[in-house]
């Protein structure tokens, strides 16, 4: 009996989750009439189509299809455009799926790769659905190009501003009315009050700390992140001035948006400022001309004092993912929730510049105690030093053994997987030399036939590629069947310190491995003038720590105290 596979998807949140419950249905009893056995399914609700790093249940299909021996010999499909709309996708998973013999078929559109002439149906499939994201992309585009010609609400909320109904603009009935801006007057006067005090001297932190003190009502969108995104933020400060819609002049189409072919995410892109759409719009004017050039001289200024060099990045809090500190992304605030940044201070004395790193409460520097006391800061080096002592201690001669036996059955597999695939590229190799064979030689015996020689052009090409594969896949000098021994593990262990400093980003990804949740730092009572505080996290059952339902790290905050204390 053939066993199948099942994946389904649908793109928006707009649409109904019980979208995947009919395409698994229809799947399934396609196959009860073909007698087929389904014995796995793959979903992914609510995500685009376009790109695939972004869609777990379409790595994990891919992943189970390509291991050995292979677990189904068929996907099936409500439509290709489930599996992607990608064309060079589509057309690399049908090659790669062709070398472990797995069939695709999509139940609706009829497309089935056993078929002849599959590959061509796979291209115009691909082309189709591309055509498709551009068409509804240029539609939805041209018809917000129409709203705000007639002055109305492209969507997103700007604070300042509220959208009504537009009596003057109602369309025809089941259909929704257009909504115009109009100036929020509570709002709009915390905006001039933002530019006045930016303009007299203050600075955008003082700014924020001063707002929050006075719980003046911040913008609504950061509500929608939850709680710890309550309470005024410099950034926000930072976007309020540089807007220039509080002037009366609305731009428009300063920028597009693409899918990253690699993540499926959309990403930004600038227009050329002759595509831009500019609006005046008096009756929207918040900020008046002179106060708004003020500030603009101001920002001006800033700008061009802290302006970086070349390789260096701007001031500001780094991206989590690429920041060179250890625990960058990995510390909560245990009073409010928030991040614990890495912050960099620079101090001279007598003539010589000094760099002290810290960590701190992202919402206490930047919003004030209103939002949260919790106006600590750590000592980077002593945080990281006792985490790394932590896991150093767990990595007992019993822990090395264990490591070291997971990691060897980790190379064998590979080794094997390996082989198979090596096996599997020479087969398809030989069957694709005895084709090319065939083709050529009806050729020289006069045969003429614009479909052979296509057929021709690719072969030669999948088998460029399959060799290409095949070198590859063979073992060099470097790659030697061995087994690792737990005395390397305790070598490397002793290196951990210089190999953190060289790959700290690698580092944050494997400690981040051994917790289920954020570590959190919250102060603890002083004891003997000293300040201390305590770091907290939630194991993994296969943690590399092992037996604790929770560990906890009890260190001295601050500079010029005792080296770090532990405290299980």
């Amino acid at each position: 009996m053939r066993r199948c596979a099942i994946y389904a998807r649908y793109s928006s949140d707009l649409q109904s989750p019980a979208s995947i419950e009919d395409q698994l249905r229809l799947c399934r009893t396609y196959a009860d009439r073909q007698g087929w056995a389904v014995i796995a399914t793959y979903s992914d609700a609510a995500l685009s189509g376009f790109g695939v790093e972004h869609r777990p249940g379409y790595q994990q299909l891919v992943a189970d299809a390509l291991a050995t021996p292979r677990l189904f010999d068929t996907i099936l499909a409500e439509d290709l455009s489930r599996l992607t709309r990608d064309t060079a996708e589509l057309l690399r998973l049908y090659r790669r799926l062709q070398l472990k013999g797995i069939d695709i078929v999509g139940v609706s559109d009829g497309i089935a790769t056993s078929r002849q002439g599959a590959k061509v149906q796979l291209t115009v499939k691909g082309l189709v659905n591309e055509i498709y994201l551009d068409d509804l992309r240029e539609k939805t585009h041209r018809g917000l190009s129409g709203r705000v010609a007639r002055g109305l609400s492209s969507g997103g909320r700007i604070f300042g501003y509220r959208t009504v109904p537009d009596a003057g603009a109602l369309r025809g009935a089941g259909q929704t009315a257009s909504a115009r801006s109009e100036i929020e007057p509570r709002e709009a006067e915390i905006v001039r009050r933002i530019f006045r005090d930016y303009a007299g001297g203050r600075s955008m932190k003082q700014i924020a700390h001063r707002l929050n003190r006075e719980n003046v009502p911040f913008p609504a969108k950061d509500t929608k992140r939850g709680p710890a995104r309550r309470g005024w933020a410099l950034s926000t400060i930072h976007v309020i001035l540089r807007n220039e819609k509080y002037t009366g002049v609305w731009i428009w189409n300063r920028t597009k948006f693409l899918k990253d072919p690699d993540t499926g995410r959309r990403r930004p892109i600038p227009r050329p400022p002759e595509e831009w759409i500019r609006h005046e719009r008096p009756e929207l004017r918040i900020v008046e001309a002179d106060l708004w050039d003020a500030v603009r001289g101001r920002l001006s200024i800033l700008a061009e004092r802290y302006e970086c060099g070349p390789g260096r990045t701007p001031g500001g809090s780094a991206r989590v993912a690429y920041s060179r500190h250890l625990l960058s992304g990995l510390l909560r605030c245990g009073v409010c929730g928030a991040r614990m940044t890495a912050r960099t201070i620079t101090r001279k004395k007598k003539g010589k510049a000094y760099r002290y790193g810290w960590y701190a409460c992202s919402f206490a520097v930047e919003k004030g105690s209103a939002v949260c006391g919790h106006a600590r800061w750590y000592r980077r080096e002593r945080l990281e030093q006792a985490l790394l002592d932590r896991f150093r201690e767990a990595t007992t001669p019993a822990m090395a053994e264990t490591i070291a036996r997971l990691v060897n059955m980790r190379l064998a597999a590979a080794l094997r997987t390996r082989d198979a695939h090596n096996a599997q590229a020479k087969a398809e190799i030989l069957r694709l030399e005895g084709e090319i064979g065939n083709l050529v030689r009806f050729l020289a015996q006069g045969g003429e036939s614009e479909t052979v020689r296509e057929e021709l052009r690719a072969a030669e090409t999948a088998l460029k590629s399959l060799r290409v594969e095949l070198a590859a896949l063979q073992p060099t000098d470097a790659v030697v069947q061995r087994e690792i021994h737990p005395t390397w593990v305790l070598r490397k262990l002793e290196q951990l310190d210089d190999l953190v400093q060289r790959e700290p980003v690698k580092a944050r990804m494997e400690i981040a491995k051994h917790f289920d949740e954020d570590l959190t730092l919250s102060p603890l009572p002083s004891v003997a003038g000293e300040r201390r505080a305590e770091v907290k996290g939630r194991l993994k059952a296969d943690s590399l720590l092992p037996d604790q339902e929770a560990v906890y790290l009890r260190l001295v905050a601050g500079a010029g105290f005792e080296p770090a204390t532990f405290g299980l």
